[in-house]
């Protein structure tokens, strides 16, 4: 009995390892969702739940990581031109794609109108995240993105990946559930700064975060594998709050731009 215990429990372990990999650790794409939900129409909220059986689409927000075969086909990650910072290969083709399908998602079978609401509520999350932000040159010779290690606050190796995609919302805001954190992100938020940063397109969007993005790399640079640890990148408590400040913006931003589209979709 204790040695299926324990087999149960590493298999849980693996599984939960093996999805955090894959971009914002599942309290943010709640939060995300949850500061969307914020800014439904009454319209769009009710054709929305209808559409996925009267949940929250708090409830789906992790849906890719949980569905890795069934979404395997639409990417995590985001790649740009690391001269123009412009969006190339497919992550920004496949999104697009979903966005006008769902425009008229009437017309899609219940299954695709779902999977494709999925797809929205977690991709355009994680399109979000600077650890999801990739580089590459035309002929794709190079390519530059955060798989690679640094030394975090606990003089602990682990990926700049994971720094993005859990440690630096987990060390300051660890108290926070996503309800918490979206509060905290979409208090008081002027109008004015709602209509700035939901206005342009998803295109609009994604060369923003490239721009905003790019610099990580250069406080961080990448680093062979088997680098000395003291040859490596190391975050102080500084850096957390910097960078900190930077995630924060960035999911209250994909919060905002999702509610947009949503509406735009399903407040007819």
């Amino acid at each position: 009995m204790k040695k299926t215990r324990f087999t149960i429990l590493a298999t849980l372990l693996t599984l939960m390892v093996g999805t955090n990999a894959w971009g914002w650790g599942r309290d943010v794409h709640a939060t995300i969702t949850y500061i969307a939900e914020r800014h439904l129409t009454p319209q769009a909220k009710a054709n929305i739940e209808a559409c996925i059986d009267g949940r929250s689409i708090v409830y789906y927000a992790s849906w890719m990581d949980n569905h890795q075969e069934e979404s395997k086909m639409w990417r995590h990650s985001s790649y740009y031109d690391k001269d123009t910072h412009k969006p190339v290969g497919t992550a920004y083709t496949e999104l697009s794609t979903t966005i006008e399908k769902l425009g008229d998602y009437k017309s899609l079978s219940e299954t695709e109108c779902r999977h494709r609401l999925y797809h929205l509520l977690h991709a355009l999350g994680d399109f979000h995240c600077p650890g999801h932000t990739y580089f590459q040159n035309a002929d794709r010779s190079f390519k530059r993105n955060t798989h690679y290690n640094v030394v975090w606050i606990d003089n602990k190796e682990t990926s700049y990946h994971t720094v993005w995609d859990i440690l630096l919302i987990r060390y300051l805001r660890s108290a926070f559930g996503y309800m918490d954190f979206g509060h905290s992100l979409d208090c008081n938020i002027p109008q004015q700064y709602v209509e700035q940063v939901t206005a342009g397109t998803l295109y609009d969007w994604m060369c923003e975060t490239a721009n905003r993005c790019v610099h990580i790399y250069d406080k961080f640079p990448k680093r062979k594998k088997g680098t000395p640890k003291e040859e490596l990148g190391h975050f102080d408590l500084d850096l957390v709050q910097e960078y900190s400040r930077l995630a924060d913006e960035q999911i209250l931003k994909a919060g905002l731009r999702m509610a947009k589209v949503l509406n735009e979709s399903f407040g007819k």
